[in-house]
């Protein structure tokens, strides 16, 4: 039986990365241990027919020479890799080991999607690239390779070289009932390593893909085209009862935006309480799309925070990256959901197009005046594929051009006529000072600091991380 791994890569410089299937990814100032639910529904597709394992490299800690050896013992037949804009070179060496041992090597991920000439071009070790949702792909491409065929033209949704020329074949159409595809292989995975600041160990359920919001920088119009598809309820319950079979009760019920669908979050948070799951969970949400019935429903079934994407708390940058909503409205909910009984982590990000230094200390006095219990602040990154992208190549905003620049926590890689990058930089460390120096603020992380070992060491992490200097880049391969 063929031996199938798949892949989050080790880190490059010992910190924590957030690598997915369907997100760009980033250094996580927070500490963050990202679930790969993704990677485990991709494993789900091929493990009652192959050998499957998952490679979960951040979670469980291995570095460089660990996973060295792992690969050449291993010796698997095929790799499936996830890969990243801000750790490319570091990623792509995950082919070049596995290339060693006669494997087939497959990259995944938004920046193969958006670039997958480019990705097969630049290294030579990397045989395929799966472009778009792949559920379907992987399956078609890991089974025609096991057939020993060498023509792969009809299998939609993938890259490879032919004769030392880019081919890249049909793109493969969504997955309509996202219900058909299997439940995730959530067994493959570290389950008790993920764990986040504030929110304790935890795991995705991936409830949707796709978003109709149409946000300037988000690369979920990368992967997903801006089409919305749910899980059915049933589903979401179902994915519940299994995980909680492996003792896990904290959720983060993800989607590009949960609360989409109101008569869907209705539905599902009724059927959690029916079925007496007892689970503590959060979610996301954009500011249009909740209100006060919604609120009070999730809270019934168990949900304590939710995460809401503010981005800004000037309304000329809102207007410039399509957020479709005003202040006063941010105002409104962010409000509502405090009187609710709701924890909320609001998400804001400096260096959007027309950003100065005057919006900054808008934003900056924005989140301070809100009922917000944690705030991540970010830079923006233009990655690949997205609106802001194309406006700052248009522009000449780009300062570099090199991917592993295109971090939006550690790397500001745009800049203005009226705002130098530095200062973008320089921002997001104030913010965070200005921020979480409040009794408030303060009284919430010493219940952190104070809870356990781990946390004591998670908080200390962070705060140290914010206090690093940018990230400097490396060479591409």
């Amino acid at each position: 039986m063929s031996k199938v791994l798949f892949i989050n890569p080790p880190s490059p410089d010992g910190h924590i990365y957030i690598r997915d299937v369907n997100r760009h990814g980033r250094r996580s100032n927070e500490m963050m241990i990202w679930p790969q639910t993704n990677l485990a529904s991709l494993a789900a597709m091929v493990e009652k027919d192959y050998e499957v394992k998952i490679y979960d490299c951040i979670a469980v800690n291995i570095l460089w020479n660990e996973f060295e050896e792992t690969i050449k013992s291993e010796k698997p037949d095929y790799v499936v890799i996830e890969i990243i804009s801000s750790t490319l070179t570091n990623d792509l060496r995950v082919a070049k080991l596995a290339k060693k041992e006669g494997a087939v090597t497959i990259g995944v991920g938004p920046h193969v999607t958006e670039l997958p000439g480019e990705t097969l071009m630049g290294c030579s070790d990397l045989d395929f690239v799966m472009r778009g949702e792949m559920e379907i792909t992987t399956r078609e491409l890991i089974d025609y390779c096991e057939q020993g065929s060498v023509d792969y033209s009809q299998i939609k949704g993938i890259g490879y070289l032919d004769k030392g020329k880019v081919a890249l074949t049909e793109d493969r159409p969504f997955v309509e009932d996202l219900d058909s595809l299997p439940v995730p292989a959530f067994h493959l995975l570290p389950l008790h390593k993920y764990r986040r600041p504030f929110l304790g160990k935890y795991i995705f359920i991936v409830t949707s893909r796709g978003c109709p919001f149409p946000c300037t920088f988000c690369r979920q119009i990368v992967m997903f085209k801006g089409i919305f598809r749910q899980k059915s309820p049933e589903r979401v319950v179902e994915e519940i009862k299994e995980l909680i079979k492996y003792g896990i009760t904290n959720y983060l019920l993800h989607a590009d935006t949960f609360t989409v669908n109101k008569a869907w979050v209705l539905e599902l948070c009724g059927l959690i309480q029916r079925e007496n799951l007892n689970i503590r969970w959060a979610c996301n949400t954009h500011i249009k799309a909740i209100d006060r019935e919604i609120a009070r429903a999730m809270k019934d079934a168990g949900c304590w925070m939710i995460a809401p994407g503010i981005e800004s708390g000037s309304q000329e940058i809102l207007d410039n990256i399509k957020k479709g909503v005003m202040l006063d409205q941010i105002r409104e909910i962010i409000n509502m959901l405090h009187e609710e009984g709701l924890e909320i982590w609001a998400y804001f990000v400096f260096g959007f197009p027309g950003e100065t230094k005057e919006t900054i200390k808008q934003s900056i006095r924005f989140s301070k005046e809100l009922p917000i219990d944690i705030a991540h602040f970010g830079i923006g990154a233009p990655y690949p594929g997205t609106e802001f992208y194309n406006m700052c190549k248009k522009n000449s905003w780009l300062k570099s051009e090199n991917w592993e620049d295109f971090d939006q926590n550690y790397s500001a890689i745009v800049e203005y006529p009226n705002l130098s990058s530095n200062e973008i930089s320089s921002a997001l460390r104030k913010a965070y000072i200005s921020f979480y120096l409040r009794p408030r603020q303060m009284k919430k992380i010493m219940e952190e600091f104070a809870s356990s070992f781990s946390n004591m060491k998670m908080v200390f992490n962070i705060v140290k991380g914010l206090l690093l200097p940018v990230r400097e880049t490396s060479d591409r391969c």
